[in-house]
């Protein structure tokens, strides 16, 4: 398929700043340093990040709080040739459930960071949430709106490849980057729920829920790939304010 023209204007919000200075140097005491290939110990540490973290931040790990996660401006827009073709944008939304996902599996890194990191996540679901507007086609009908929307993922599996290279600054201060991270959703089932369609006609609203939301699959596997695009650049900017703060050799016990 032909994908979405994706523009995207970042980001996460102005807090994502507010952990950039005054950090502790050294890697968080409840934090468990990993040799760099121990895939056991880095699945752990990231799930143990999940769980006590995600929901408040973390100033010594440079973590922004990711549940929920401002994002202050997603927009997709129309494609011709998708039976979906849309300009959809949210603005200030939350995106809400991340605290609840768990990793089931990471990829060792290399000490050069040459390989890609993989990993896999599962979370119960994931949701949308915020202002939008929207103007298109989906499907056979035109659509038309805006108000508040939610859009829930359940069951959502994440599978995610990171790209990283290093950036070294002096003898033992190796940093990482992050220079890419694609992502794959694949929820189990998707519902839409948007206000204000139609300039409130009622009916006309009922008919489109009752469309997309009995054809969730196929709206959905018309805009993954644009919205995986998103989540890709939101998470790259999330990563790059983490591991940026500490240098490989605090981050890793072999190094």
């Amino acid at each position: 398929m032909e994908y979405h023209k994706l523009v995207i204007s970042l980001l996460v919000l102005s807090s994502m700043n507010k952990y950039s200075h005054g950090y502790d140097p050294d890697l968080p005491a409840d934090i468990q340093k990993c040799t760099i290939a121990d895939e056991k110990c880095l699945l752990d540490g990231m799930n143990y990040v999940i769980r006590n973290y995600a929901a408040t931040g973390s100033k010594g790990l440079g973590l922004v709080r990711l549940d929920p996660l401002r994002i202050k401006k997603l927009s997709l827009g129309k494609n011709p040739n998708s039976p979906v073709s849309i300009d959809l944008s949210f603005s200030n939304a939350d995106l809400i459930g991340l605290s609840e996902a768990q990793v089931q599996r990471v990829s060792a890194f290399t000490k050069d960071l040459s390989r890609p990191i993989v990993f896999d996540m599962a979370s119960p679901r994931i949701t949308l949430r915020g202002p939008y507007s929207v103007e298109g086609r989906v499907l056979i009908l035109p659509v038309v709106g805006k108000g508040n929307a939610q859009i829930v993922l359940e069951n959502c599996q994440v599978h995610a490849v990171v790209k990283l290279s290093t950036v070294s600054k002096g003898p033992h201060q190796t940093y990482a980057e992050v220079t890419e991270v694609k992502m794959r959703l694949e929820p189990s089932r998707v519902i839409y729920k948007l206000d204000g369609l139609f300039n409130g006609q009622k009916e006309l609203s009922e008919n489109l829920h009752v469309l997309i939301n009995e054809n969730w699959r196929e709206v959905f596997n018309e805009l993954k790939s644009d919205i995986a695009g998103a989540m890709g650049l939101i998470f790259k900017a999330v990563l790059n304010k983490t591991i940026g703060k500490l240098p490989l050799e605090q981050l890793f016990s072999d190094l």
